[in-house]
């Protein structure tokens, strides 16, 4: 339920100032003293909204963070005091103080001076809660598709444990009853008994790397220097866990007559395992190209894996590429540099004709979003996860 309040809240919250802004705006260049009257005493009645929904908006935050302090979780609780101050300490006041002097007509040098005060401090407000909203956005990506639906949370146990890459671990869990997904989609994790905590809160976000069709479902991710990673490395297998899920909507298009190119880079590659090895199975249509980005090949998770899938289903190819040439084996035969769209044009043809399939860290993202535009491809046919590595 806090997943549905918190947007709702702050989509409240925001048209609310937005009404009081524009309202006062419009009715100081272009109405009538009355008009401005009536417009002045009816905005505090508008606070019986506005002031439970900043609460609830607040509230739900801080509560759907768990604990989280980095990224944009961190940016988003950094400004919810400023909009909360903003409008308990200046938006209030100046509004009761200029439906006061409104309703006296008193429109002096005070009442305009408070005026711009006021639409300086709704002004920022907006621009704060628009900030948020854009956050919040990234951060409920995976969830655009069923935001209404109630989250499905289950209970499920770890079976094993496995090193995939250097530096890159892959989890098996056992697959809960009713549990169905699709390829590419992602889960929510949190360790019921984790003692300690960091930043970074409780919970992650996982992409699923199993198909479908597999009988367990299985995690991969990197290693790094959090409370969370380290929980998860030392759990005893069987240790119970829970999963919330699935969510998101990168899956592949079904247009048969439209390639699939995928731009991976490293943890980037496990929803793109997952979607290669259930369209193999499945034998579908599309062509699927995967360019693969590495620094060195011994950080490439489930590499072996795809080069064998390749030669068994003509339909997919692998491009790997490894982007520290001095640490690529005298044996290996893929392309060496960052993916271009040279790169991709070699392999692929013509650069627009496919549906793009982006996953990886924030900066790669960012970078293969400006090769496709500025290469011509139409946003609509590129669809992108950023992979945070924490």
């Amino acid at each position: 339920m806090t997943k549905i309040i918190h947007p709702l809240a702050g989509m409240v919250v925001l048209l609310t100032i937005a009404t009081f802004w524009l309202s006062t705006v419009l009715s100081e260049l272009f109405a009538s003293e009355a008009t401005i009257i009536a417009v002045k005493t009816a905005i505090p009645w508008g606070f019986l909204l506005l002031i439970p929904a900043l609460a609830a908006t607040g509230g739900s935050g801080f509560a759907l963070a768990k604990g989280g302090r980095s990224s944009v979780i961190g940016k988003k609780l950094k400004r919810m005091p400023f909009i909360a101050a903003n409008g308990l300490l200046v938006l209030i006041p100046a509004a009761l103080f200029l439906a006061s002097r409104a309703k006296a007509g008193d429109f002096d040098i005070a009442f305009y001076t408070v005026q711009a005060l006021e639409l300086i401090a709704g002004a920022t407000n907006i621009t704060l809660l628009g900030l948020n909203m854009r956050d919040g956005m990234k951060l409920t990506r995976w969830r655009r598709k069923s935001f209404l639906r109630p989250a499905s949370t289950f209970s499920t146990s770890l079976t094993a444990r496995e090193e995939v890459a250097k530096g890159t671990m892959a989890f098996h869990l056992k697959k809960p009853e009713g549990f169905v997904f699709e390829a590419g989609q992602a889960i929510y994790m949190s360790l019921p008994d984790l003692k300690a905590t960091d930043a970074k809160g409780q919970v992650r976000t996982f992409s699923i790397v199993s198909g479908p069709h597999e009988p367990e479902l299985m995690i991969a991710t990197r290693l790094t220097d959090t409370s969370f990673k380290h929980g998860l490395m030392s759990l005893p297998l069987g240790t119970t866990v829970e999963i919330e899920g699935p969510y998101g909507d990168l899956s592949l298009h079904e247009d048969a007559a439209r390639p699939a190119v995928f731009l991976a880079g490293g943890i980037g590659i496990t929803p793109f395992r997952s979607m290669i090895i259930d369209a193999t199975k499945r034998g579908l249509p599309q062509r699927l190209f995967l360019f693969y980005g590495n620094r060195r090949v011994e950080d490439a998770a489930f590499l072996s894996e795809l080069t064998e899938i390749a030669r068994q289903n003509p339909r997919f190819n692998l491009v790997a590429t490894c982007t520290e040439a001095d640490g690529a084996p005298a044996e290996w035969r893929g392309e060496q540099g960052y993916i271009t769209q040279e790169m991709i044009s070699k392999y692929v043809g013509d650069i627009a004709a496919p549906v793009y399939y982006v996953a990886g860290p924030e900066a790669m993202v960012s970078a293969m979003q400006t090769l496709l535009r500025e290469a011509g491809v139409k946003g609509k046919d590129v669809k992108m996860e950023t992979f945070l590595g924490y």
